[in-house]
């Protein structure tokens, strides 16, 4: 999508809300081939999210997305804005909006986690030089977010599937969606995570499918799971 797959399928957690929604915190699951890794989702409004999963925490403050690296206290910033010019399906500030342009059809209803969910299924382009990516969502519109996500991703990631537990509707500090002291901002991805550039320069544009089987190795090496 932008960066490293795994990467962006956690910014893609920011994606779905609403005119409507309510400040809830809530644990957040996610299951790939790399098992299953646990999470937590706090949100305060359709422009105000935080997600921390898989050592990596995203503070979306629309139009910015901030990826953290606590291991290297490095962070890199993401314009939404400017990457949803080339990209429609790198925004989905209005949901309604967003399935109708990325044609994503309604297939359902079913009751998650106690909320009446509406699911949505179809597939999405990320990139013009990756194959487009299979969707299937269960949005809630009590909460302006979806409980369940899932995504099929090229290889070697395929499919990963993300949802919400133990939802607490709360309000949610401020602090929990600023940078922290001592942090500084990297170039790319890459270098927050403290490997090697695989060369597309920081400049943001999403890696070839070369690239991200050489990440993704060096991702799962950081995980313990190689």
């Amino acid at each position: 999508m932008i960066r490293p797959l795994i990467t962006a399928f956690i910014l893609s957690l920011c994606m779905a809300t609403g005119a409507i929604s309510a400040e809830f915190s809530a644990d957040l699951l996610m299951q790939s081939v790399g098992g299953t890794h646990s999470g937590k989702l706090y949100f305060k409004s359709e422009d105000l999210n935080r997600i921390e999963m898989m050592g990596i925490i995203s503070i979306s403050k629309r139009p910015m997305t901030y990826q953290l690296f606590p291991d290297t206290k490095k962070y890199v910033v993401t314009d939404i804005d400017e990457i949803s010019k080339n990209n429609p399906a790198a925004d989905a500030a209005n949901f309604k909006e967003w399935i109708e342009n990325n044609n994503l059809k309604k297939t359902g209803t079913e009751t998650l986690e106690g909320y009446k969910c509406d699911i949505f299924e179809g597939d999405v382009k990320l990139d013009d030089d990756q194959p487009p990516v299979h969707m299937k969502i269960w949005h809630t519109p009590e909460l302006g977010y979806p409980i369940r996500q899932e995504s099929t991703l090229p290889q070697p990631v395929g499919k990963i599937s993300s949802h919400l537990k133990n939802i607490q509707l709360e309000s949610q500090a401020g602090s929990l969606f600023e940078i922290p002291a001592g942090y500084s901002q990297a170039r790319d991805v890459q270098e927050a995570m403290g490997m090697p550039s695989f060369g597309n320069g920081g400049k943001g544009q999403a890696p070839s499918q070369e690239e991200m089987q050489k990440m993704m190795k060096e991702m799962m090496k950081k995980m313990g799971q190689e």
